[in-house]
């Protein structure tokens, strides 16, 4: 691939790696090559294509949020591997996502060469693959905060008005049981498996419930309107039913 001018983008253009260390937790070092592998591929795309990505990489050197999101886009990290991971103990996991965070904090407080870009990539990936593995993923703040995999209310009244928080969660429950069913500690009658089957079968509640409540309000907007008489509507009162039919709608 020819090289691009890449002055736009980072503050250098000199790109080295490095991978490995004495203390290395296990583990680690095929995580950081895997990362390494996904950030050089992100990378390769968005300078070839600095028209499209300048404005997201940019974004993301300021913000460890934009780079989250830049790396959804072009990683395809569902798509890999980690079995590796999971095999780990949680302490383990948890030490492992630690040491990644703590790059990423170290490396946005330098000068954003492509080098050092690169080594913030790698370690928001290795994150990234990490809250894969563990089922933890970032900015989850419903169920579990305090060791306690299910629901309060409050946490309930959220997720209700929040239908892709709601589905996340949902995903994220049923990644913990696949997660916690691989454990060669897994205990069917546990206390933490009977959390997790308690924390989904609420959430399926709420969805439920949420669902109902939509069927019916969109049935009762419908009904509403069918009984107009078109032929003496206002264009004001129209304009009323248009936007209560748009706001009952926007609540599927």
């Amino acid at each position: 691939m020819a090289k691009k001018n890449n002055q736009a983008l980072f503050a250098g253009t000199e790109e080295t790696m490095n991978v490995g260390g004495a203390n290395q937790l296990t583990k680690t070092a095929q995580l950081t090559n895997t990362a390494t592998e996904i950030a050089h591929s992100i990378l390769a795309v968005v300078i070839a294509d600095q028209e499209t990505y300048s404005q997201q990489v940019l974004a993301s050197q300021e913000s460890h949020d934009e780079m989250d999101k830049l790396i959804e886009t072009l990683g395809n990290l569902q798509e890999v591997d980690v079995e590796f991971l999971k095999v780990e103990s949680d302490e383990i996991q948890d030490k492992m996502l630690k040491s990644q965070q703590s790059k990423r904090s170290r490396s946005k407080s330098k000068t954003m060469t492509q080098e050092n870009y690169t080594t913030m990539m790698t370690a928001a990936i290795a994150e990234y693959l990490l809250r894969m593995a563990s089922g933890k993923p970032k900015g989850a703040s419903y169920g579990g905060s305090a060791g306690d995999a299910t629901y309060s209310e409050e946490e309930l009244e959220k997720l209700a008005a929040d239908p892709d928080a709601l589905t996340r969660a949902i995903r994220n429950v049923q990644s913990k049981k696949s997660i916690a069913k691989s454990k060669a500690d897994f205990d069917p009658i546990g206390e933490r498996w009977q959390q997790l089957l308690k924390a989904e079968q609420q959430l399926k509640d709420l969805r439920n419930q949420r669902s109902t409540g939509v069927d019916k309000a969109t049935k009762e907007a419908v009904e509403s309107i069918a009984s107009i008489d078109l032929e003496n509507l206002s264009a004001e009162d129209a304009l009323a039913q248009l936007a209560k039919l748009k706001e009952t709608l926007a609540g599927r």
